[in-house]
């Protein structure tokens, strides 16, 4: 056997899926199109830097799981289906290590989730991920909105526009 044959073969055995482990979601079974890199991480978790993207049952929103910290795990939304009138404005070049091309960009705000009983979540709309599907890289940017670190939703389907 010749050494590109051996490589050839490493290649070929190595797993299409991954397993995620995680506290809340427990123990995930993800394909590797799925993984996400933040090489900057997300703020308050600089060392967080590898991610799954799992889409959740209920439409726009989503599950970021950490891969490096099983007890991390983010809620995702569409901002743009539950936030009538928002709007991110992407400079060019602003974000070189991201497609230039819109149309590989997800952008995805993080839920906080309240802590006390009759208290609506909150979006952070001030500090979005944006997510290049292309490339399967993503950063937390920070833009200037009308909206703030907290804004309230309602999180049904039904309420969303």
């Amino acid at each position: 056997m010749t050494a590109m044959t051996a490589t050839r073969e490493i290649v070929a055995a190595e797993p299409r899926e991954l397993v995620a482990p995680s506290a809340l979601l427990g123990p995930l079974a993800v394909p590797r199109d799925q993984v996400y890199r933040f090489p900057s991480g997300i703020y308050g978790f600089p060392d967080a830097r590898t991610f799954v993207l799992l889409p959740d049952d209920a439409e726009g929103c989503f599950w970021l799981q950490s891969l490096e910290h099983a007890d991390l795990t983010f809620l995702l939304v569409d901002p743009f289906r539950f936030v009538p009138g928002y709007v991110v404005e992407f400079a060019p070049g602003t974000w070189s290590d991201l497609s230039a091309d819109a149309h590989d960009l997800l952008v995805l705000a993080i839920v906080t989730l309240p802590q006390r009983k009759g208290d609506p979540p909150t979006l952070n709309l001030q500090g979005p991920l944006v997510l290049d599907v292309a490339s399967r890289r993503g950063r937390q940017v920070v833009v200037e909105t009308v909206h703030g670190v907290r804004h309230p939703i309602a999180l049904t389907t039904a309420d969303a526009p």
